[in-house]
């Protein structure tokens, strides 16, 4: 066979998007039937959730896109199937890109716009209330964004449902976590806030994805999943059906990889049987970019291309992302693999969601086209952005209450660490115009001058981009400038010229010939040099251009003007006014201390050093050390796993060497990951994890380092010792298996909270606060539990030290001894609770006898079982802290009906054995 396109070879979404063909008017030029008359295709079901689009509005909108599809020819409907939809001018249909953007923790895309938390940041918060404020300032900022530009309301994220079940996966940052309830309750909150609460218009889709089972990235087109039924059902499955079944969330996204040897684009066991026939989904189904291509290469599941767009589109997937349906559609009809039937069907189920857009309204019948664009970046949404980052830090460690620091000791302050001075957003974010690193956020809260000590200008110093140009992690640690095309421009901040007669810019590109043309002033000001940037080799590989400046004194803002071929030219990283001449280290002054920055190290390089020795020396003489360390997209992201989760580099040797230096010395974890920080945990006073917390972190981070807020935030997945008490990697068992390879420890150990055995470096749901709780008067309404019956249990929480502060309470059950292994608990329920010094307040929780957890999966009748006997009941500040406890006694299930969560429904199941 011949070589397969470049294009095809496992790149992230976004750069398939960027090279992907429109081929929508060759597929209409190539096959021109009659309209098929399908004007009254069958509808969906009704909707299952208590939220979301009304069935009259469903309705309507579905008969109005099956009007349209009747219209169309076969070939127009083919070419409908792909994310770039053409126009069909002759019904008046606009063309539509089904790929919108992405919105995993704000829109991606260049300022402004507003940076939120990561998933993985922000679900520490525990505060469902906090992803629907968020998320709806998100599709607020979208619709404005639309409004203006017209840019359209599909997005493909969020939310990422492949939980946090191995840190070892590239993309764990985009998880909610590693527990399926509160990862499910997460989600609803965040499809609610972006799709809005309007009965019959959509504000913007969410997109549940990826399903499923898709937790490893390095082989993510090419592997596939061993699941067994338990694990399918009652761990993999659950947040994706709390999406449907709670929030009415109108996209999900088929995965790449295959699962038990059948592409998740191809199964329709997946796409249709569960998805729509048992959960009542009534969206459209979209690829992953190049997804449906990945059935024919290199799953190899089928052996054409247009069998494998009619393996999709039988499945029940309706929209690829990238081409192979709208290429090969034709043929699959053609050899009758497919029928003109199904894919009118899928058209509809496309056009419908544009429908409840409002698309085909007039603008004033549509609420949401009352937002205005002063939302966006607007002061609310930056300090929406602070409250988010300030409620997802984690307080860890905290001995003899070295936290919080008080600043009237202070006189120097050495911040150290590679990820201090650059504001890391983590992958899939915008360019927000504010970006507060660590460093800046301490020297800020001190009253200190930001003494920068880089002799580089790096992206932090933006303060304006082109559309579609964004900022991503730098294999050379920090932040480059990336997506770069024709065209494009961004704008610094004004820097000093005077003394200057060269300038040097840092770049990477596989190409050759793109130009960087420098103005001051303005876009169209003086033009003060122009650099070629030649081919290095890739788009992280550097090299540093420079030309010679002249004539220019004084302060002035730049502009780069990007010029070159292709989609994407060039990536920046950062520049240098020559010759650079260090600035005076500063001294303090009566009631402002100075607050050094020095990195000591890059995130994962070999020891500098040079580098390391100014460091250490910095810590040395300061009064105190905040060492901010952590992982980067350099270490893990999207397409790249990590072997270990130790921190990279010199990193802990640094860490070891600061402390020796001065005790007084306290690390923030600033990652986009969980990081084995086992040596720290046993010496350092005080650790705090701050897991990239979008735009204004740097000022969370200081908030609660000295005292501004009480850290409330619980762990939202178990921070492991070391790779050795996982499982292997490719081990999709959260339920352990005595017939699976143990760990490297020897010990066939189960994953998550919920099952594994050993003793972790933080367990699930922890988390410290400056203040003390006290729980008491554990109550349940009743003390049985029966088939349609629930059970209210209460407790009392108190605030009982000196400052407010927020505490989880955390619901768990132990299920009854059953036949099979169950988790040793389960969360059930959570609430956050902010009390004032000495409050008191009574909190409630309900426990239906539908809950999933108190069911399990029965392999043998292929549903859901429920072991009747004493169910413990435990309250709890973390899954390893239980304050109450009390027993409730589960009654047998004596009529289905009124029994588990995945009642069994006649559909079938198919050889994924299921």
């Amino acid at each position: 066979m011949a070589d397969l396109p470049a294009a095809h070879n496992g790149i992230d979404r976004r750069t398939f998007i960027a090279g992907a063909t429109v081929v929508g008017a060759a597929v209409m030029t190539g096959c021109a039937t009659q309209p098929s008359g399908e004007n009254h295709l069958a509808m969906e079901s009704s909707k299952s959730s208590p939220v979301g689009i009304s069935d009259a509005a469903y309705k309507k909108a579905w008969q109005r896109a099956a009007g349209m599809v009747g219209k169309m020819t076969l070939a127009e409907k083919i070419a409908q199937t792909g994310n770039n939809a053409p126009a069909i001018k002759r019904i008046g249909l606009p063309a539509y890109n089904y790929y919108s953007g992405e919105a995993l923790h704000g829109l991606v895309r260049g300022g402004p716009v507003t940076s939120f938390p990561l998933p993985l940041a922000m679900v520490c918060s525990w505060n469902p209330a906090l992803a629907l404020a968020v998320y709806t300032a998100v599709s607020d900022e979208a619709r404005a964004y639309n409004k203006k530009d017209n840019v359209g309301l599909s997005y493909y994220s969020p939310q990422t449902l492949n939980l946090h079940r191995d840190p070892r996966w590239g993309r764990c940052e985009e998880a909610p976590g590693e527990d399926p309830c509160l990862a499910g309750t997460w989600a609803v909150n965040v499809v609610r806030g972006m799709q809005g609460d309007d009965p019959t218009y959509l504000k913007t889709t969410a997109c549940a994805k990826h399903f499923i089972c898709n937790n490893t990235d390095d082989d993510r087109t090419s592997v596939s999943a061993s699941v067994n039924p338990r694990n399918f059902w009652e761990y993999y499955t659950r947040a994706y059906r709390a999406c449907v079944s709670d929030a009415d969330v109108f996209t999900f996204m088929s995965a790449y990889n295959s699962i038990n040897g059948i592409p998740c684009s191809a199964d329709r066991f997946l796409l249709t049987n569960l998805l729509r026939d048992r959960w009542g989904f009534r969206g459209y189904v979209t690829s992953d970019c190049d997804a449906v291509y990945n059935i024919f290469n290199p799953h190899r599941y089928v052996p054409t291309l247009h069998q494998a767009a009619a393996a999709a589109m039988q499945a029940g997937c309706d929209l690829n992302c990238g081409d192979t349906m709208p290429k090969h559609l034709g043929k699959a009809v053609a050899d009758e693999l497919v029928s003109e039937a199904d894919i009118s069907r899928a058209v509809t189920r496309l056009l419908t969601v544009r429908v409840l857009f409002g698309e085909f309204d007039s603008p004033e019948s549509v609420p949401y086209n009352t937002i205005s664009f002063d939302v966006v970046d607007s002061p609310t949404h930056r300090e929406l952005a602070l409250d988010a980052a300030r409620q997802s830090i984690v307080l860890l460690k905290n001995d003899n209450n070295f936290l919080p620091l008080q600043k009237s000791e202070l006189k120097t302050v050495a911040v150290v660490g590679p990820m201090g001075g650059a504001c890391h957003l983590g992958g899939y974010s915008g360019s927000p115009f504010v970006h507060i690193s660590p460093y800046a956020g301490i020297a800020e809260a001190l009253g200190a001058k930001v003494y920068n000590t880089h002799e580089h200008v790096w992206p932090d110093e933006l303060q304006g981009l082109s559309a579609g140009v964004q900022t991503q992690a730098s294999s050379e640690g920090g932040t480059n400038i990336g997506w770069i095309g024709n065209g494009s421009w961004v704008e610094y901040k004004p820097q000093e010229f005077t003394g200057k007669n060269r300038i040097a810019i840092r770049v990477a590109s596989p190409g050759n010939g793109a130009v960087i043309h420098v103005h001051v002033d303005s876009l169209d000001g003086r033009q003060i040099a122009t650099l070629t940037v030649p081919h290095t080799g890739g788009w992280q590989n550097w090299t540093t251009v420079s030309a010679p400046i002249s004539g220019v004194h004084g302060k002035h803002k730049i502009f780069f003007e990007f010029v070159g071929k292709g989609q994407t030219v060039c990536n920046v990283e950062w520049f240098q006014l020559q010759p650079f001449v260090a600035a005076p280290t500063p001294q303090p002054t009566p009631g402002r201390p100075v607050v050094i920055f020095k990195p000591g190290c890059t995130v994962q390089g070999a020891k500098d050093e040079k580098m390391f020795a100014e460091a250490v020396d910095a810590a040395k003489h300061a009064d105190l050390v905040i060492l901010v360390c952590g992982v980067d997209q350099s270490v893990d992201c999207e397409g790249h796993d990590r072997k270990n989760i130790k921190l990279p580099g010199a990193q802990h040797e640094l860490i070891q060497a600061c402390f020796k230096a001065n005790p007084k010395t306290v690390l923030v974890l600033n990652t986009n990951n969980t990081v084995a920080v086992n040596w720290e945990q046993e010496n350092l006073p005080a650790i705090v994890s701050a897991i990239f917390a979008g735009q204004a972190q740097g000022t969370a981070i200081a908030d609660v380092l000295f005292g501004n807020y009480n850290p409330g935030g619980k762990t939202c997945c178990t921070w492991y010792k070391s790779v050795d008490q996982l499982p292997p990697f490719h081990n999709y068992d959260i339920i352990p298996s005595s017939q699976k390879q143990p760990s490297k420890s020897g010990q066939v150990s189960g994953r998550t909270y919920m099952y594994f055995e050993g003793e972790p470096l933080y367990p699930f749901g922890y988390g410290l606060s400056y203040t003390s709780f006290q729980y008491s008067d554990l109550h349940i309404s009743q003390a049985t539990l029966a088939g349609g019956e629930s059970v209210v249990i209460s407790a009392s929480i108190t605030n009982t030290g000196l400052y407010a502060g927020a505490e989880v309470m955390q619901l768990y059950v132990q299920a009854p001894k059953s036949p099979v292994v169950r988790p040793i608990k389960q969360l059930v329920g959570f609430q956050r609770v902010e009390l004032k010094s000495g409050e008191s307040r009574r909190v409630e929780f309900t426990l239906p006898y539908t809950e999933q957890a108190l069911w399990y999966w029965h392999e043998t009748q292929r549903q859901f079982v429920l072991q009747p006997g004493i169910l413990k009941v435990l309250v709890g500040s973390s899954s390893a802290d239980i304050k109450l406890n009390t027993f409730i006694t589960l009654q047998p299930c004596t009529d289905q009906r009124l029994g588990g969560p995945e009642t069994l429904t006649t559909a079938t199941i198919n050889s994924v054995v299921l």
